[in-house]
């Protein structure tokens, strides 16, 4: 099956035709820039976010690669401390293997054009196990920062048929995540998926908004460990 664009974040698909964009997280619960200072936007020079992504040390963010393919990078800028900060994109760079039909390999890494401080997050070195209890952070109404806490759920069980998603739809470079709340909705492609205070997922696609039993689903972090890593050393 053929998925399209990711729009929005947290069970959300829709055909977009080419726009990024995406509603306010509706069902999440507050929080701040200081409680996840790696949290990042990409956004246009009028401040509109158009995705997500997170700081994984002083000049180099991940994201989906989806946030990339429709833009020209050279006029987005990167939000630092919730927007307080706006950063140029020096370089990026996705997975050449990123697929626009599956959305494997969706993930990319950009180099700010100056270092900045606020805070980052490691890697994962390992896919967390199924049930682990997981936190995705992005913005509500507004400038207002929530998470969203999710149970991650590895690719085997999110393909098994036991919800929307068949076995050739969930890749391995794919995590899945399904809602405390069953009713968060809304969001952006490329936000953070943190478990153990690690990097575990940016946010790829999905099906539906606020279904019960229905997962979001992540490009695995530590599937693309090994690329990210090179990509940050060639950028």
């Amino acid at each position: 099956m053929v998925k399209f664009f990711v729009c929005s974040f947290l069970f959300v698909i829709a055909a977009c035709a080419g726009n990024a964009y995406a509603e306010a997280i509706q069902g999440g619960v507050a929080t701040t820039s200081s409680a996840h200072p790696y949290v990042v936007s990409l956004q246009t020079s009028d401040g509109t976010r158009i995705c997500g992504g997170a700081l994984i040390n002083t000049k180099n963010v991940v994201t989906a690669a989806s946030c990339l393919s429709n833009y020209d990078v050279s006029q987005l800028l990167v939000g630092v401390n919730n927007g307080a900060k706006t950063v140029k994109i020096a370089a990026s760079g996705f997975d050449p293997s990123y697929d626009f039909t599956t959305n494997e390999n969706d993930v990319a890494v950009l180099k700010l054009a100056e270092a900045v401080s606020v805070g980052s997050i490691a890697l994962a070195s390992s896919a967390p196990s199924s049930g682990a209890s997981g936190v995705v952070t992005g913005w509500a109404s507004g400038s207002s920062l929530v998470d969203v806490n999710v149970s991650v759920l590895s690719a085997e069980e999110c393909g098994s048929g036991d919800y929307k998603y068949s076995e050739d739809e969930i890749l391995d470079s794919m995590l899945c995540g399904l809602a405390t709340n069953s009713q968060a909705c809304g969001g952006l492609a490329g936000n953070p998926v943190v478990v153990n205070n690690q990097l575990v997922g940016v946010v790829s696609w999905g099906y539906g908004c606020g279904n019960k039993g229905n997962p979001s689903v992540f490009a695995n972090v530590a599937a693309l460990r090994t690329w990210i890593n090179k990509e940050v050393a060639s950028l």
